[in-house]
Order: C-alpha cells, then sequence, then structure tokens
C-alpha cells in the first residue's frame, strides 16, 4: 500500500509541475508579446517610417519596389523580402494588394509546392487585376501541367499577358513542340509576345486562337516573330476581333533597329479589326492587295500608321492605303534600300490630293540612299502645299538621313519660320537649324 500511495502522490505532483510550467509558459509568453509591442511602440517613436501614416508607407513601398522583371516568387524578390524585415513591413506588405499583381514565371516544369506558391502569391492581390509574365526556356513556351493548371485557375482576373519565347535550332526543326497557353481570358486587355532571337511559325491558328481567346483585348504586340511561306488558315479562324485598338508588329523603330526585322504582317490577311486605332508594321511583307482587302473590310478608325518597307510599292498602291484612311493624324514612313532615293518623295505625292486630311505628324527615314540626289524643293513643295491646303496642317516633319549632306536649307527654314516644326537630319543632329 506505501508504494502505491507514493506513486499517486508523485503522479499528482508531476501533475501539479506540469499545470505549473503551462502557466509559466503563457506568462513567459504574455511578458515576450508585452515586451514586443513595447518594441515596436518605442520604434514607432524612433522610427520615421513607422510613424508615417499607412497610406504613406504604402506608397512608398509600391514606390521603391522593382519593376516587372524582378517580380518572380523567390525569397529575396520583392515584395516577398519585405516580409522578412519587420513585422510592422511583413504587415505592411500584406496589406497593399498591389504589390502582388505581377507575377514572373519561367515556363519550366515546376514542382506543385512552387506552383502553390504562386497560386498564394496571386491570392494576396485580392482580385485586383493580374499582370502575368511566361519566360520560355530551351525553346517553345511549353506549359507543364502545373503552370497551365495555375495559369487556368486565374485566367478570369488575368488583364495582361507577357509572353518569351526562347527558340533553339531544335524547336525550328519541330514547331509542333509549340504549346500556348489557353483561354478563354475574359478580362485580358494587354498581350505581348517576343522571341529571344526571329522565330518562323508554320501555323497562324493557334495565334488567332488566342486571340479569339481574348475578346477584351485592346492592345497586342508581336515582336521577333514571323510565319514562314508555308502558312495556312481555314476559314473558321478568320477573326472579326471588335475591342482591339493597338496592334504592333515588332519595336518601334530607331537608328539601331534591324531593318531585316523577323516580324511579318502575315496575321492582317486573317483577321478584320473595326476599333484599331494604331498600327506598326517592321515588316510589310504581304501583298498590296491583301493590305488594302485588310484595310477595306476593317475600315478602322486609324490614327497612327507605321510602315517599314522591305519591298518596291507602286505610288498608286500607296495613294489607295492613304485614302482609306481619313482619320490618321500620324504617318511614319521607313524603307531600308532604295535604287531611286526620290521614291518617299514620290509616295509623299501620293498623300496629297485631299488625302490624310487630319494628318499632323509626318516621319520619313531612308537609309541606303544618295541624299544630295534628293529633289528638295520636291519636297519642301509638298510641306508647304500641305500646310496651306489640308484641313489640318502638317504641324510636325521629321525625316532622318544617315549622311548629312543637304545643300539647300533656305526653303525649309522659311518653312520653319512659318510655325513647321521641322527636323531634317540625323537623330542627334537637326540640319535645317
Amino acid at each position: 500500500m506505501s508504494n502505491v500511495s507514493t506513486v499517486n502522490k508523485l503522479l499528482e505532483q508531476i501533475q501539479a509541475l506540469s499545470v505549473a510550467i503551462e502557466e509559466q509558459k503563457r506568462v513567459l509568453f504574455d511578458l515576450e508579446q508585452r515586451r514586443s509591442n513595447a518594441r515596436m511602440t518605442l520604434n514607432s517613436y524612433l522610427d520615421p517610417m513607422a510613424r508615417l501614416p499607412l497610406e504613406i508607407q504604402s506608397q512608398i513601398f509600391l514606390d521603391v519596389e522593382p519593376g516587372t522583371a524582378s517580380k518572380v516568387p523567390h525569397p529575396l524578390a520583392a515584395p516577398m523580402v519585405f516580409l522578412t524585415i519587420s513585422r510592422l513591413w511583413h504587415a505592411i506588405a500584406l496589406a497593399i494588394p498591389r504589390l502582388w499583381t505581377t507575377l514572373k514565371i519561367e515556363a519550366l516544369p515546376r514542382r506543385a509546392g512552387y506552383i502553390e506558391l504562386c497560386n498564394l502569391w496571386i491570392q494576396r492581390t485580392q482580385s485586383l487585376p493580374l499582370l502575368l509574365s511566361l519566360e520560355g526556356a530551351r525553346g517553345s513556351l511549353l506549359l507543364d501541367p502545373n503552370t497551365q493548371d495555375l495559369v487556368t485557375r486565374h485566367r478570369d482576373g488575368l488583364e495582361s499577358l507577357n509572353l518569351g519565347l526562347s527558340v533553339t535550332r531544335w524547336d525550328n526543326l519541330y514547331p509542333e513542340r509549340r504549346i500556348l497557353v489557353r483561354g478563354p481570358f475574359p478580362a485580358l486587355r494587354t498581350l505581348h509576345v517576343h522571341a529571344n532571337e526571329g522565330i518562323s511559325f508554320s501555323k497562324v491558328d493557334e495565334w488567332l486562337d488566342l486571340l479569339i481567346a481574348a475578346p477584351a483585348l485592346t492592345t497586342c504586340t508581336f515582336d521577333n516573330m514571323s510565319f514562314n511561306g508555308m502558312t495556312r488558315c481555314t476559314p473558321a479562324h478568320r477573326l472579326v476581333h471588335p475591342a482591339l485598338r493597338y496592334l504592333c508588329f515588332g519595336e518601334a523603330y530607331t537608328f539601331s533597329s534591324r531593318l531585316t526585322h523577323g516580324n511579318t504582317a502575315t496575321l492582317l490577311k486573317y483577321v478584320t479589326l473595326p476599333a484599331l486605332q494604331t498600327l506598326r508594321i517592321t515588316n510589310l511583307d504581304i501583298k498590296e492587295s491583301e493590305f488594302i482587302s485588310f484595310l477595306a473590310r476593317s475600315s478602322p478608325p486609324l490614327r497612327s500608321l507605321s510602315l517599314v518597307f522591305n519591298q518596291r510599292w507602286p505610288p498608286q498602291f500607296m495613294s489607295a492605303i492613304f485614302k482609306s484612311m481619313p482619320t490618321l493624324t500620324r504617318l511614319e514612313l521607313v524603307r531600308a534600300s532604295w535604287s531611286d532615293p526620290n521614291f518617299m518623295l514620290t509616295l509623299l505625292t501620293a498623300a496629297q490630293d485631299g488625302a490624310l486630311p487630319l494628318l499632323h505628324t509626318l516621319r520619313v527615314v531612308m537609309h541606303a540612299v544618295r541624299p544630295y540626289k534628293i529633289d528638295y524643293l520636291r519636297l519642301s513643295s509638298i510641306l508647304r502645299t500641305r500646310r496651306t491646303t489640308q484641313q489640318t496642317p502638317l504641324a510636325v516633319f521629321n525625316s532622318a538621313f544617315l549622311r548629312k549632306t543637304l545643300k539647300s536649307l533656305r526653303t525649309f527654314r522659311q518653312l520653319a519660320q512659318d510655325g513647321l516644326d521641322i527636323h531634317i537630319g540625323p537623330k542627334g543632329q537637326n540640319l535645317v537649324l
């Protein structure tokens, strides 16, 4: 009996000690919490950042946070790094949904844990519009099932999509390997597709499918990609897109641009764009009749047009183009190589006779020409005529040459004195001044 009594007393003692320990843990935790709160209060007095209103702190986070290229789901990349600085920064970062609206993912096979991290990232946006960038690796944009599931899960809130394609020599041999993201994307407004080097596609259907899946799309850019001569498209893929306002094939032209850019205008043969306001083509390689047909069936309210010619089109063709665009206010014409240095003047003449009545800005870029053989008197006459006879007088004229030869400047200086914002010569030098 004595042994049993001793055992019971020891068990009771252990139980009492356990209760006391748990109580002390609660007391210790409470003390640590109070100490932490006291430190936070002290920091609020000593740290200028902590004394700022939450709205100002949030704006600072948004202003200093790196751009789209850095927004990857990595502990050392913003905004995730903000979570590790302090409890205050952690709370602020989670309280700003805009910090999490941009996400960049390399389109490689990913483990489910990584994809769940991306899902958690996107959930922090609290249903704000999402900007998603998918960067291809080792060839096509080949999405693994986990990444495809991520895109599918959040496609209803996707407002901007950036597709970065990478290629190897094997990808050009097996174009059927290229698997695109699949819609529908009801909220998508902006689409940018670019490649690390020129990609030639044999199928246009998959890209038309992507446009069909985004009926609210307003801005679309295809950069450094083209379609080869084997391209075919079924009648079912002839698309009328009612919302697209900005369409670009290639980056904006600069003096350093490659005039043999990989982009082509093939898509225009299969689309009708009645709302199009801006069109930029860095390789206008389709037939004249096909381009005129696109303009005729679309009847778009074009405001800005930029064309890079790699072939010589007859002036009557350009005249037909100009007459079909009465709303145009900005025109840029670039020609890579001409045997006739006055060919562009012929095109500008086609813009006369009441065509382009609202034209405000005209830019002409001439490469590999002999500037000393250009008929500058004729050019100045064209500009003066447009200044004095059109519904909207020409306000800006920019003509770029790779050479600096220009002997007759008097007529152009007179145009400048009459109010024309005129620049003739290389980018960094205006020969008129």
